[in-house]
């Protein structure tokens, strides 16, 4: 979310989202739920809780069945992001291709700006 804030305010200061996510079970859900407004009620280490609550709008569940396009996209480019990951020297095309839709500086590097790792 932090990097989503960042990204929002390079582009447009005033925008704002809806972040729309796909159902995975009751108790998963209500866990991202907690997590979510967690996040929002204290903020992080690098952004505000007003900053996060002035750009993200509402939190939304949706049903796989809902067939939402930016959640279909977000399934095909999940695999390729963990294989990089993973495995960060192996060419793989998929990978390739959404490299540079991915959120970075000016030098065009995303690690650490649209790609965060977490131990």
């Amino acid at each position: 979310m932090e990097r989503l804030v960042f990204c929002l305010d390079r582009l447009d200061k005033n925008s704002t989202i809806e972040a729309l996510v796909e159902e995975r079970g009751k108790k998963e859900d209500h866990m991202l739920l907690a997590h979510f407004n967690s996040v929002m009620d204290r903020g992080t280490y690098y952004v505000s809780s007003e900053r996060l609550r002035r750009k993200i709008e509402k939190f939304k569940f949706h049903s796989k069945k809902d067939n939402i396009i930016g959640l279909q996209i977000t399934d095909l480019c999940a695999y390729p992001l963990a294989r990089y990951l993973l495995n960060p020297t192996e060419p793989y095309i998929p990978f390739q291709i959404i490299r540079e839709k991915i959120y970075s500086n000016d030098k065009g590097e995303y690690e650490g700006w649209g790609l965060k790792r977490f131990p």
